[in-house]
């Protein structure tokens, strides 16, 4: 007697990703790369990466903020992960730039007071 093997389901787990939201990043940072004619290979495969990533750890907590938008405005919904997965992606570059020079200033603290200007030489 053979057993009934369950259909796939959506929810595929690879190190904490859900593959579709990994997925959809990719294709996000994919097209993202294609669109710029002035990034090179390793930009666009950079691209797709940190695409993917931002994607694949972001998507939950942001198809959670944009259902309750949804929600407030009172339109119909369905699985909204696969499309916010791709715009993470397609973003992805952009938001961890952002972070980073975020980070940066944070670690450095506030600006220092400008310094007075030099004097000035009378021949």
């Amino acid at each position: 007697m053979m057993q009934d093997i369950p259909p796939p389901s959506g929810n595929v787990v690879f190190l904490g990703v859900n593959i579709v939201h990994l997925a959809s990043g990719v294709a996000g940072g994919i097209v993202r790369g294609l669109i710029n004619p002035s990034y090179t290979w390793a930009a666009r495969i950079s691209s797709a990466v940190v695409g993917g990533l931002t994607a694949g750890y972001g998507t939950p907590a942001a198809a959670h903020i944009v259902r309750r938008w949804l929600e407030l405005w009172g339109y119909p919904f369905g699985n909204v992960e696969g499309s916010v997965g791709f715009l993470l992606g397609l973003c992805g570059m952009t938001i961890c730039d952002a972070i980073i020079r975020w980070a940066r200033r944070w670690r450095d603290g506030p600006p220092s007071a400008p310094l007075p200007p030099p004097p000035q030489r009378t021949c």
